[in-house]
C-alpha cells in the first residue's frame, strides 16, 4: 500500500477564504532560549485543508466534536471535474456517470478533483467548479459519509451544497490536494478532525490509503 498526503501547508499567510484572518504560525519557544521549541497558532477553523461539521451552516446541528469519528473515514472514490470551465456546476449527471457501476453510499468518502489547489492564492482561485443543488441533493440520498473538493469551497454562492450535504449530517473537507494521485485507484480515505468544543470546522491532514499492485 502506499500513503498519500492530501493536505496544504499550514503555515504564516496560508491562503483562506475571504472574511477570515490570514493564519499565523509564531515561534513561541525555542531551544536556544528555553530549552524547548514550540509555536503560537492564530488561525480560524477553517484554515487551509480542513472539514466542516453541520453546525457551520446548520443552526443547532452536530458540531465537530459531536460528529461521529467514523464519518470522517471510508472507501475513497475521486471524481474528475478538471475539465470543466470556470464556476461551472458540477450536476447530478455529471456524478451519476463518473460513478456507473459502482455501489457508492454508506461507508464513502466522494472527492472532486477540480484542479484549483494549483491555484491557492492567485486570481482565480475563487472560479471554481462547484457542486450545484441537485448534485448535493443526490449525494445527500446517497447518504455517503463524506464529501471533498480540492477547491476553497464546495460550491459557489448562495452554497446550496453546504446547507444540504450539512443538514444530512455530511461533513465537508475543502482544500484538499494530490487528488491526481489517487484518482482512478482504490483507497481509503482518513480525515480525523481536532476534536474542538463547539467547533464548526477544524484544520486536518487526511491521507489516502493506496491499494497498490503487486
Amino acid at each position: 500500500m502506499r500513503i498519500v498526503d492530501l493536505s496544504m501547508e499550514l503555515r504564516t499567510g496560508t491562503p483562506v477564504f475571504p472574511g477570515y484572518p490570514t493564519p499565523i504560525v509564531h515561534v513561541w519557544t525555542s531551544i536556544d532560549e528555553h530549552g524547548y521549541y514550540s509555536n503560537l497558532l492564530v488561525l480560524d477553523e477553517h484554515t487551509g485543508t480542513h472539514v466542516d461539521a453541520p453546525a457551520h451552516f446548520i443552526k443547532g446541528a452536530a458540531t465537530i466534536d459531536e460528529v461521529p469519528p467514523e464519518r470522517f473515514m471510508g472507501e475513497g472514490v475521486v471524481i474528475d471535474v478538471s475539465g470543466l470551465p470556470p464556476k461551472a456546476a458540477i450536476t447530478e449527471e455529471l456524478i451519476r456517470e463518473a460513478l456507473k457501476g459502482a455501489s457508492v453510499g454508506p461507508g464513502w468518502v466522494i472527492l472532486f478533483r477540480t484542479g484549483y489547489d494549483k491555484r491557492a492564492g492567485t486570481p482565480d482561485w475563487f472560479d471554481h467548479p462547484g457542486l450545484d443543488e441537485g448534485a448535493a441533493s443526490y449525494l445527500a440520498s446517497l447518504n455517503v459519509n463524506a464529501v471533498g473538493t480540492d477547491a476553497p469551497s464546495i460550491d459557489q454562492q448562495p452554497f446550496p451544497a453546504h446547507r444540504i450535504l450539512l443538514a444530512k449530517g455530511i461533513p465537508i473537507y475543502e482544500n484538499l490536494t494530490n487528488l491526481a494521485e489517487i484518482s482512478g485507484k482504490k483507497f481509503k480515505f482518513y480525515g480525523i478532525p481536532l476534536r474542538i468544543r463547539k467547533g464548526s470546522a477544524s484544520p486536518v491532514r487526511p491521507i489516502a490509503v493506496v491499494a497498490e499492485p503487486l
